[in-house]
């Protein structure tokens, strides 16, 4: 197979690149970085596609970490004996979240309610992944750090036992929580999560092998509890599956979830005793929609308690148990949740406008004591190099790791296991070059500049042959897709979508903090001369 990207003139390719047996001589070495140094500053210049903010400026002070080996192994909170790592200043990074998403700080000694989390090496999808792995677990009735008596016995273990014994007790432990119950379901956990919601939801439902509500109604051949009164206008049967039933959780058309039909299709597991969870978008990928999370949790709360999972009790040794929750609602907070905060406060003192009188800001975060989990992306709203971001819970939700090697000497409580140590120093410059207020007024700015460029583009769409559509306070604008110059240029992201019944083929523009009036003007410019609104 040809691997060299030539589809499109000035499309980077893998040949300048190739490594053989002999060392790589200096001339062609130089001519291979020449062109990926033309290519990816011409990129640069037009990029407007996608959520990642170009506005970068780590150079002057982290370009010297660049030769040193770090590695953030294992627990933040922990040190261990990698001594060359960052988690101090990944602990001040998290705290600063905790903070802003209304998470209870940590104290001393450490309590069940303060915060806990990480800082991931991938992006949000390995943040999604491991909330969703921790809600499995948690709802399948494995059994929590937290809980002293456990922790006890297992470092009574370590203590007497060889290690190959210890790991295999630690092991069998993890699957205590097997309450004896006459209901099949009883730890057998449903997930829902909306047609907008990112791929990468998708990915890991089906890597953890989490039952979704539709794949468990196809396994046993329920009929859907929907009537055409239960979805949103505009929903099509496209998103239907050859039974009837949603394929995801419809959403609205501007890409929020609809709660009438999530709160529907929640009560119908419910009733048949599954523990419940809910992954919840804030800023999805491509509308930029927020999900009303506390309209949506409170609705949901009251078929929790009336089946008898809001609370519950958990058996995970005989005679042993504690109380813990029967669902797990977690945030996918992408984009959203390191922007929407200063928004929120934005509000609060005037700056901008509301998008309309009724409009009422959409709480997310731990304000929200039914939330477990939110996920964020470090390389959207913030800026880096490289993918990144932050998974963040309370100590009382997390899950006891299968194993605690002494080898790194910190308990090994994240997905990864070796982690990026050089995200924390990218998110902390961000943050502590800025005070509040002027995280406020950036946000502000880049809502004015998200708007200019909304107007723009509808007022050249006059008859809505364009497409031309802005969720309220997302960054996203998506229009019907433009030439395929065009889209390689700007970087467009792409997707076809149906709108009562019809196939659309869309793409969309992100206003991220680097996009200028001059940068807008000129894709729109381009756009005309192709001809694109008259078409």
């Amino acid at each position: 197979m040809n691997t060299n990207l030539v589809s499109l003139s000035g499309e980077l390719e893998s040949k300048w690149f190739k490594i053989d047996d002999k060392k790589m001589s200096l001339k062609k070495k130089k001519r291979a970085l020449s062109k990926l140094s033309d290519y990816e500053f011409t990129q640069e210049k037009t990029f407007l596609g996608y959520q990642m903010t170009e506005y970068l400026n780590y150079k002057k002070n982290y370009s010297k970490y660049l030769n040193i080996a770090m590695n953030n192994v294992g627990d933040p909170f922990v040190g261990g004996n990698l001594t060359l790592n960052t988690k101090a200043v990944e602990v001040e990074v998290l705290r600063y979240f905790a903070n802003l998403w209304n998470n209870k700080d940590r104290g001393n000694p450490l309590k069940k309610d303060d915060f806990w989390g990480y800082i991931v090496s991938m992006g949000c999808t390995e943040a999604n992944i491991f909330a969703l792995l921790s809600g499995r677990d948690y709802l399948e009735g494995k059994y929590l750090l937290i809980d002293d008596e456990k922790a006890q016995k297992a470092k009574r273990l370590s203590e007497t036992l060889k290690d190959a014994e210890c790991r295999i007790n630690q092991q069998l432990a993890s699957s205590y929580g097997t309450m004896k119950s006459t209901n099949e379901n009883k730890f057998k956990p449903v997930a829902f999560y909306s047609q907008d919601a990112h791929y990468s939801i998708v990915k890991a439902m089906e890597v953890l092998k989490i039952a979704t509500f539709n794949s468990e109604a196809a396994t046993h051949g329920y009929t859907c509890p929907l009537t055409k009164e239960d979805y949103p206008q505009g929903f099509s049967k496209e998103y239907l599956d050859e039974n009837g039933w949603p394929k995801e959780v419809p959403s609205k058309d501007d890409g929020s979830i609809y709660i009438p039909a999530l709160v529907k299709l929640v009560e119908f597991f419910a009733k048949k005793g599954h523990p419940i969870l809910v992954s919840f978008n804030y800023g999805s990928t491509f509308k930029g929609a927020y999900d009303n999370v506390k309209e949506a949790i409170d609705a949901l709360v009251p078929i929790l308690k009336k089946y008898d999972l809001y609370t519950r009790e958990i058996e995970y040794a005989d005679g042993k148990t504690d109380i813990r929750n029967g669902f797990w609602f977690h945030v996918d907070g992408a984009l959203g949740a390191a922007y929407m905060p200063y928004i929120e406060e934005a509000l609060k003192q005037k700056l901008i406008k509301k998008p309309t009188k009724d409009y009422t800001f959409p709480v997310f975060d731990f304000r929200i004591p039914e939330i477990h989990s939110i996920a964020m992306s470090g390389h959207k709203w913030i800026g880096s190099p490289w993918p990144t971001g932050i998974y963040m819970s309370r100590v009382k939700y997390q899950l006891k790791p299968v194993d605690d090697p002494m080898y790194i000497g910190s308990p090994d409580t994240t997905f990864a296991g070796s982690r990026n140590a050089f995200s924390p120093l990218i998110l902390w410059e961000y943050l502590s070059n800025k005070s509040f207020q002027d995280h406020v007024q950036e946000t502000v700015k880049v809502e004015e500049m998200t708007q200019y460029a909304y107007e723009k583009l509808k007022s050249l769409d006059k008859d809505d042959k364009c497409w031309v559509q802005r969720t309220p306070f997302s960054l996203t604008i998506r229009m019907k897709k433009p030439t395929q110059d065009m889209i390689f240029k700007y970087s467009l992201s792409t997707e076809e979508l149906y709108v009562n019944g019809k196939k659309r083929e869309y793409a969309h523009i992100y206003i991220m903090r680097h996009t200028t009036k001059k940068l807008i003007n000129k894709y729109i410019s381009e756009l005309k001369k192709s001809h694109y609104f008259k078409d």
